[in-house]
């Protein structure tokens, strides 16, 4: 089993620099990627196979560069594939939607966070976004029927910045990762989003990141620990995610490094889950075992970089489901290859 490099780009300026992009996100038709960084641009690129040699290379077709004042941390499309949300260091969320031509075009600048913010995420019905800030809240947007996104909830269960918000695959539950160290789940009453379960020492620092598996009964999280935790739901066939509980099943220490793991992505066509963090080392894992004793298997390195790996995502496609990409410090979006 070994990982390829099958393609790479940069956020390249007009002068021949690079700098840092901070995360890429899959359409969910697996041929196009967003990328996002320190150069305050989002960019587009086509994801193509060459028929005849069947080499993969990444096109940017689109580079919005207007929307944002600071560094771009988060951009996620739409689960319709419609919109496009960016989250900046500039306190913004900004809104593209996607027109006759395939262009994405802003159509909305969502304001009201007091500091950076680090994350955003559509839920599945894509009725709601969510995003989360140094400021130490989770905003939960509602879109209305005119497409226009009103603010549902503000959430404050954190006592220092929100590094990371995502959704349940199938159901309205989010979860949120903070600098605290916890991990919250947040459901919808019929009044208010509120806090329907916690785990306030998850990691020991920082929590990074978090990813569901495709049915939504397990979810992993990352951290500053460099620790790998598999949580899972304890009456998965009785209860929906939204009314059930978590329990952390399983938790892999990796030994090898001292520094944080930053992003994690769990493979919706089968239980692999690739990590990457400060270290520049990618890392595979297979999650074993029934639902109640999920084990964490390492099956290696499967690359190394020379600078810290900020994201990591599974192509969400089957067709291209060995296919992941990766964004680094240095300015690369790389895509990847896993040949088993």
């Amino acid at each position: 089993m070994s990982l390829e490099e099958i393609a790479q780009s940069s956020h390249l300026s007009i002068s021949g620099n690079t700098s840092r992009i901070w995360m890429a996100a899959w359409h969910h038709k697996g041929d196009l990627l967003a990328s996002c960084g320190e150069d305050k641009t989002v960019r587009i690129w086509n994801v193509r196979q060459d028929a005849e040699s069947c080499k993969f290379s990444l096109e940017c077709v689109t580079t919005l560069d207007e929307s944002h004042t600071r560094a771009i941390r988060c951009v996620n499309f739409s689960n319709s594939g419609q919109l496009l949300a960016s989250a900046s260091f500039d306190a913004t969320i900004v809104i593209y939607q996607k027109d006759e031509n395939g262009e994405f075009t802003e159509v909305n600048k969502l304001e009201g966070h007091e500091s950076e913010v680090k994350w955003c995420a559509f839920s599945m019905s894509d009725e709601f976004l969510a995003t989360c800030s140094r400021d130490k809240t989770v905003w939960v947007w509602q879109m209305d029927e005119d497409d226009d996104f009103n603010v549902s909830s503000i959430l404050q269960p954190h006592t220092q910045d929100v590094k990371f918000v995502a959704w349940h695959p199938s159901e309205e539950l989010l979860v949120s990762c903070s600098y605290d160290s916890s991990v919250r789940f947040f459901t919808y009453d019929g009044d208010d989003w509120v806090t329907k379960q916690k785990f306030d020492k998850a990691h020991a620092g920082t929590v990074w990141c978090a990813a569901f598996d495709a049915r939504g009964h397990r979810m992993v999280t990352v951290g500053e620990d460099a620790v790998i935790q598999v949580y899972t739901r304890r009456n998965p066939t009785e209860l929906s995610a939204v009314d059930d509980e978590w329990k952390i099943a399983s938790r892999l220490q990796i030994d090898d490094t001292i520094w944080p793991i930053y992003s994690v992505s769990w493979n919706r066509f089968n239980d692999f889950i690739l990590t990457a963090g400060g270290d520049g080392k990618i890392r595979l894992f297979k999650v074993s075992g029934t639902i109640e004793n999920s084990l964490i298997e390492p099956m290696g390195v499967m690359a190394r970089l020379g600078d810290e790996i900020n994201s990591i995502a599974w192509c969400p496609v089957e067709n291209r489901q060995n296919l992941a990409v990766t964004t680094a410090d240095d300015g690369t979006i790389r895509l990847w290859h896993l040949r088993i």
